[in-house]
């Protein structure tokens, strides 16, 4: 339930940051259209300091959040950036709301699949990802099939 609590708090900073804040919104401009925004006086160097610094903050809190649950081992990081790849497919690039939602459908499937094997954990992100691609692939809340199609 902390780890859980500590997420919710995390993204509401990080949305309430990147929205109302000066450096957050420099910091969208620059992941958007990254000319545009040094047109608009943005130092890109500052930014990408300021965006390395905050992921490592981020590590941080998340290993300090999950050390209490296990121990935490450098190959761990693999499954991690699977999961991560699959949220991000399935969800659909660019869309917060996606995402969270893929991240719960993910992990529930996950749990289910642990009832049956726990052999089968990381099968059902992989499966999550192929059936995604197949069916949609934009992702549940993508927006890049429908701005293809627009141009």
């Amino acid at each position: 339930m902390i780890v859980i609590a500590i997420g919710i708090v995390v993204v509401t900073f990080m949305w309430l940051f990147t929205h109302f804040n000066r450096t957050g919104l420099a910091l969208r401009g620059m992941a958007q259209d990254e000319h545009a925004a040094m047109m608009l006086g943005i130092d890109s160097d500052r930014m990408a300091v300021i965006a390395m610094a905050m992921g490592s903050i981020l590590a941080g809190l998340s290993a300090i959040a999950l050390l209490p649950l296990g121990n935490i081992v450098v190959e761990a990081g693999y499954n991690v950036l699977i999961l991560s790849i699959a949220v991000c497919i399935v969800g659909g690039l660019g869309s917060w709301v996606g995402a969270i939602l893929a991240a719960f459908i993910i992990g529930f499937l996950q749990i289910i699949a642990a009832y049956i094997q726990s052999h089968f954990q990381m099968v059902v992100a992989l499966l999550a990802i192929i059936v995604t691609l197949i069916l949609r692939p934009s992702g549940l809340f993508g927006k890049q099939k429908e701005l293809e199609e627009r141009v």
